[in-house]
């Protein structure tokens, strides 16, 4: 007594590879759209411009050191940012 009629176990195969397929492929396309990029400026290497909606602390020289903000910071669109070597002109 069967309750569940099966198929060939070929077509069986190969509707499931077939179905894992579509299913691996529109999740790899759900994690990649619309996802954010990090990109890495290494130092003294590049500069960047950034968009309209960069916000987080920055650091600022004052008295002979960097100084970290203690508020996050709204950086407006259009502005460039890159990295020095390190030296400071006072």
């Amino acid at each position: 007594m069967h309750l569940l009629k099966i198929g060939k176990p070929k077509t069986l195969i190969l509707s499931l590879l077939i179905f894992v397929s579509v299913l691996q492929t529109g999740c790899i396309g759900l994690l990649t759209s619309g996802g954010s990029k990090v990109v890495f400026v290494p130092e003294s290497d590049g500069m960047v411009r950034l968009g309209g909606d960069v916000k987080g602390h920055v650091y600022y020289y004052m008295d002979g050191e960097w100084v970290r903000s203690k508020e996050e910071v709204d950086l407006p669109e259009g502005w460039y940012a890159g990295s020095v070597d390190g030296k400071v002109e006072e």
